[in-house]
């Protein structure tokens, strides 16, 4: 929270990424520890459904003077997290439902914690006055459910993104890439998909080696 409106064009705040501390900073941890991005406040509108009405006014007053960064941390590839079919239940289709299983690693939640430092360093040295923290309680950009890679023992599709045994199934959206490497990955899975799709319009599944021979 700010002392004025941090934007006194009134316009739509998303414009900041911040991508210093991607390889760490004062966080020793394994991996990438991640970026921080601008991220818009709510509207009040949306605010006032979620509070008394006598609050409704401060709450304007917060929200005017209020800028956010928002942490992407990547979370730990772990076996344990997926998706499988609960045949027990059934939705509005007849179909069976998804069960998603997903837990934190104690490394993600200690990289999700140093973010959070940076952001309020950066925030402070903009100006405000006083931060605050809030965890987002669901996640975004779920990867990795039918993973790519070179071991058939870990990885259902090969390089190529075809399903291991069979010739005629291709995976090419997020669930391929086993991480998403700290960011959006947005980017990672349109460029995968071009490249899966240019061979298997070449009529082929397979890429060369740098000796030459086939994988």
């Amino acid at each position: 929270m700010f002392p004025s409106r941090p934007d006194r064009g009134h316009r739509f705040v998303k414009q900041v990424a911040i991508t210093d501390f991607y390889f760490g900073h004062d966080w020793t941890g394994p991996g990438k520890l991640g970026v921080l991005q601008q991220m818009a406040v709510p509207p009040l509108s949306v605010v006032a459904q979620h509070l008394p009405r006598w609050l409704v006014p401060a709450a304007g007053q917060v929200l005017s003077r209020s800028a956010a960064l928002l942490g992407i941390a990547e979370d730990e590839p772990q076996q344990r997290n997926g998706v499988t079919i609960d045949w027990s239940e059934r939705d509005r289709f007849g179909l069976p439902r998804l069960t998603v299983r997903h837990e934190y690693t104690r490394r993600d939640r200690d990289a999700g914690d140093a973010l959070a430092r940076c952001a309020r360093r950066i925030l402070r040295e903009a100006g405000a006055v006083t931060c605050f923290s809030r965890t987002i309680s669901t996640f975004s950009h779920a990867l990795g459910t039918v993973r790519m890679g070179d071991d058939p023992a870990t990885a259902p599709l090969d390089a190529a993104g075809r399903y291991r045994g069979l010739e005629n199934l291709y995976v090419m959206d997020g669930s391929a890439l086993p991480t998403s490497g700290g960011v959006n990955p947005s980017l990672t899975i349109a460029a995968n998909a071009l490249r899966c799709a240019t061979l298997l319009a070449a009529g082929t599944n397979r890429f060369p080696h740098p000796s030459g021979d086939a994988p």
